[in-house]
């Protein structure tokens, strides 16, 4: 069974979108809506059309106020992520890992670099019967 290689589609044009955003059909406002998500389309189309995406979770189509959620959902939690990973790049973190700086930190200052074994545990029982 042969694979289809997908391939990179051009970005849609913001008139259409737009046009298709004001269609009186719900169903062509949620394709309008998924094609302007930054999970697929990437910000700069996402940005020109914030108002309407805003303006769409309104709607009161139900479907439409999903998608217009979906894509203001998509966007908040990639620029999340997109501001931790400047962050660990101005801070030197590796990988965005801050647990990782303070698990080195502690092995530098220790100078062990296997963690230290728990204690045994507490039988649970123990406690309760005074043994």
């Amino acid at each position: 069974m042969a694979r289809t290689r997908r391939r990179c589609q051009r970005a849609p044009d913001p008139g259409a979108v737009l046009a298709r955003l004001g269609s009186p059909d719900p169903q062509d406002r949620v394709r309008a809506l998924r094609g302007i998500c930054p999970c697929a389309a990437g910000f700069p189309l996402y940005e020109r059309l914030r108002g309407e995406v805003q303006r769409l979770q309104k709607d009161p189509g139900p479907r439409v106020r999903a998608a217009a959620l979906h894509v203001e959902r998509d966007a908040c939690e990639i620029e999340t992520i997109e501001a931790g990973l400047d962050r660990a790049a101005e801070q030197g973190w590796r990988y965005s890992d801050s647990g990782w700086v303070r698990r080195k930190r502690l092995r530098q200052a220790t100078g062990q670099w296997l963690p230290a074994l728990p204690a045994a545990p507490v039988c649970p029982g123990a406690r309760r019967w005074g043994r």
